[in-house]
């Protein structure tokens, strides 16, 4: 009888503790969520989408694809219609026509861009836009023509607007940058490589675009538009960026050799400036980029031509000739003259002070000089005689 009872309590005790099932205990005393709202297809919404997919689904593909576009025209807000939308945008790629179909992606994601096939349509896109980038031709009524690049830089633009922070932004912004330096555009491609840097830093296209920059520094550096060094010093902090940031990159190696070919240009063309100097006799010129060879490229042969060179000035014109500080040294009569009028002008500087005037105080080594005087009168300025011309003898 005692064990009856405990079996009992025992039963009541879990049924009030123990939820009933499937029933979460976290749950307990809240309401229920609201279902989510189920949207009706009306009859012939689906009679006209079901004749679109019958052509479809029989290789009919272009009555297909009218018959998508005529449901969508006639019911626009049918659940439906985004996914005839998308299916035309298949459809059309499905025929090779990549620009029709990357617009019919467009489409889809302007016009409904809750579509669950939002993110597989962007990927779509870069695809698309990959394929022009790598040399596909464009079709004009039908016909290939030539490889369309600006079209593909105009397809990494709406892509980017489309979706920014998509899992395919970092790459539709970075081959936005390979359009640019593709046709030329070096300023632009580098404003879009900086973007990745800025706006996907943690992406793993980074290091990629960082090393562009350099690369397109270097190129601007080595095309002799630039009149000075300024484009391969741009590329040479660079790449050492890169090399700092990741050095474990796949393109370190390349950058480590791009470091060396700028070393060896920049110190040829510092040696080109100072031969010139050194031709026109402009020695403390010469010796200044002689010495910028040196310690640039130390161990160069550039650096031995330089240091013999220097050496060898120094022995003809002296060291005063190649003192890049005061011309001369100066003498013990200058520097007391110099002190004399400082200490003169000092003095003529005080608030007490009832001596003669600033511009008045000249040393007693040097001279007066009288300067000219201006004529201002109109009888000093006389017109020059007139010359009549000769007649003609004829």
């Amino acid at each position: 009888m005692r064990s009856c009872f405990i079996t009992f309590c025992t039963a009541v005790f879990l049924s009030a503790v123990v939820p009933a099932s499937g029933q979460n205990p976290s749950q307990q005393g809240r309401p229920a969520p609201a279902p989510a709202p189920v949207v009706k297809i009306s009859p012939d919404d689906q009679a006209s989408f079901n004749l679109a997919k019958d052509y479809d689904e029989s290789g009919a593909t272009q009555q297909a694809i009218a018959a998508y576009r005529q449901f969508i025209k006639g019911s626009p807000a049918s659940p439906l219609a985004s996914k005839a939308q998308y299916r035309i945008a298949e459809l059309l790629e499905s025929t090779g026509d990549l620009s029709k179909a990357f617009d019919g992606y467009q489409t889809l994601i302007t016009r409904y861009p809750d579509t669950p096939e939002f993110e597989k349509s962007v990927t779509k896109q870069v695809l698309i836009a990959n394929a022009f980038l790598a040399g596909r031709k464009l079709k004009f009524f039908g016909l290939e023509i030539v490889p369309s690049t600006d079209r593909a830089e105009q397809m990494f633009a709406s892509i980017i607007k489309n979706a920014p922070f998509s899992k395919n932004a970092p790459i539709a912004q970075f081959n936005l940058g390979l359009t640019y330096e593709r046709q030329g555009k070096l300023k632009e491609a580098a404003g879009a490589y900086q973007t990745v840097l800025d706006k996907y830093s943690t992406s793993s296209i980074a290091d990629d675009a960082l090393y562009q920059i350099g690369y397109i520094y270097m190129q601007v550096g080595r095309s002799g538009k630039s009149q000075d060094l300024s484009a391969l010093v741009m590329a040479k902090n660079t790449f050492e960026d890169f090399l700092l940031q990741y050095p474990n990159s796949e393109k370190a190696a390349q950058a480590k050799d791009n470091l060396a070919s700028i070393g060896g240009k920049e110190s040829g063309d510092l040696l080109a400036i100072a031969q010139f100097y050194d031709r026109y006799k402009n020695y403390r010129a010469a010796a200044i980029y002689y010495n910028d060879v040196i310690r640039r490229q130390p161990g160069s042969k550039d650096a031995e031509f330089a240091r013999s060179r220097i050496e060898t000035l120094r022995s003809d014109v002296g060291d005063d000739a190649l003192r890049t500080g005061p011309e001369r040294a100066e003498t013990g009569e200058k520097a007391a003259l110099r002190r004399r009028l400082q200490a003169q002008v000092e003095t003529s500087a005080l608030s007490d002070f009832n001596g003669p005037s600033r511009r008045d105080v000249v040393p007693d080594e040097l001279p007066v000089v009288n300067r000219p005087k201006l004529r201002t009168d109109s009888r000093d300025v006389r017109p020059l005689p007139s010359v009549e011309p000769a007649l003609p003898t004829q």
